[in-house]
C-alpha cells in the first residue's frame, strides 16, 4: 500500500501558519517530518506548531540538503512516497489522494518521477504557468482544471509527490546549489533519463512565490532577495555546464543568462551597480563550479 510521508523544510517559520499547514496534512499522510534550518534550532515550544517529527539542523543547510535529510527520515519511517512542501505552502484537503490517483493512472503508460499541483501565488492570485519544451521552443501552458494531467519539464518542489523508487534511480537533490534551481535541476535530470513529470491542474496549492511580483514583457516575474538572484544566476550556469540535462535546456540557460544579469541588476534593492558586480561574480562562480552556501547563508530560504 502507498505510504506517504510529508517533508516540510522550515526557516524561522510562522508558528501559526506552520501549525495550519501540518493540520491540513495529518489526514492525508502517514507522518510529517519537519526539517528546520533555523540557527540554533527551533524554540522550546516547537511542538505547539502541531504534531510532527522535527529534525533541528541548528543552522541553514540550504533547501537541497534539508530535503535530502527529510527524505532519508521518510525512508526510515517506511515511506513509499514523499511529499515535499515549503513552510509557506498550504495543502488542500485532497492534495495527496488526488496526486496518488494521477500517479496511478499514468503509471501504466509512463515512468513518472514526480507529480504536483498547480501553484497559485497568495499575493497575486495568479497560477504559475507550466513549462515544457516543444522542439526548441519553450511553451508556457495554462491548462484548465478538466484538462487532465499535463506533462511538463519541471515543477516547483513544494507540493510535489515523488515515489521513492524514482529518487533511487534519479538520485538525490543537489545540495551544493544551496537554494534556487534545486527542483529544476532534479526534474530536468529525471527528464533526461526518460522519466515523466506531471502536473494535475485540478489540484491547486497556495504558495508564496517570492517577495515581489513584477511585470516584465507581459509576464509576472517573482523576485526574491538580491542574494537569491545571485544564486539563480550561478546555479543556472552550473546546471547548463555540468548537470546531466537535455542539450536544449543547456542552450536555453546560456541564452537567458544575459537577460538574468540585466533584469536582476535593474530590480536590485541594494543598489544596481553593487548588484551588477555581485551577479558577475556569481556568474563566474557558476562557470568555475564554485558552489555551496553563499556568504550570507543565514539569510532566509523563503522564496
Amino acid at each position: 500500500m502507498d505510504r506517504v510521508v510529508a517533508v516540510l523544510v522550515t526557516y524561522h517559520p510562522d508558528r501559526q501558519r506552520l501549525a495550519q499547514a501540518l493540520q491540513r496534512l495529518h489526514a492525508q499522510v502517514a507522518a510529517c517530518v519537519v526539517v528546520d534550518n533555523t540557527e540554533g534550532g527551533p524554540p522550546a515550544d516547537a511542538a505547539a506548531a502541531g504534531d510532527g517529527e522535527w529534525i533541528a539542523n541548528g543552522r541553514n543547510l540550504g533547501i537541497g540538503q534539508a530535503q535530502n535529510l527529510g527524505i532519508a527520515r521518510a525512508r526510515a519511517l517506511g515511506a513509499s512516497h514523499v511529499l515535499l512542501l515549503d513552510q509557506d505552502s498550504l495543502a488542500p484537503a485532497d492534495l495527496v489522494p488526488a496526486l496518488l490517483r494521477t500517479l496511478s493512472q499514468a503509471a501504466a503508460a509512463h515512468a513518472v518521477a514526480a507529480v504536483g499541483p498547480l501553484c497559485r501565488d497568495v499575493k497575486t492570485g495568479a497560477t504559475l504557468p507550466l513549462i515544457r519544451h516543444s522542439g526548441w521552443r519553450v511553451r508556457r501552458l495554462r491548462p484548465g482544471r478538466s484538462d487532465g494531467a499535463v506533462a511538463v519539464d519541471y515543477l516547483p518542489a513544494s507540493g510535489t509527490l515523488i515515489p521513492l523508487h524514482a529518487l533511487d534511480r534519479v538520485g538525490p537533490l543537489r545540495e551544493d546549489y544551496f537554494i534556487d534551481r534545486v527542483d529544476v535541476e532534479w526534474c530536468l535530470r529525471a527528464r533526461h533519463q526518460g522519466w515523466t513529470i506531471l502536473v494535475d491542474p485540478a489540484v491547486e496549492l497556495q504558495h508564496d512565490l517570492g517577495r515581489r511580483a513584477l511585470r516584465l514583457l507581459g509576464r509576472t516575474v517573482y523576485v526574491g532577495q538580491d542574494w537569491r538572484a545571485c544564486l539563480h544566476v550561478r546555479n543556472s550556469l552550473a546546471m547548463a555546464l555540468r548537470a546531466p540535462i537535455a542539450l536544449r535546456w543547456r542552450i536555453d540557460q546560456w541564452l537567458k543568462t544575459p537577460l538574468y544579469l540585466l533584469f536582476y541588476a535593474a530590480v536590485a534593492e541594494g543598489g544596481r551597480l553593487r548588484q551588477a558586480r555581485r551577479l558577475l561574480h556569481a556568474a563566474w562562480d557558476g562557470v568555475m563550479g564554485r558552489l555551496g552556501p553563499p556568504p550570507n547563508a543565514r539569510a532566509s530560504i523563503k522564496r
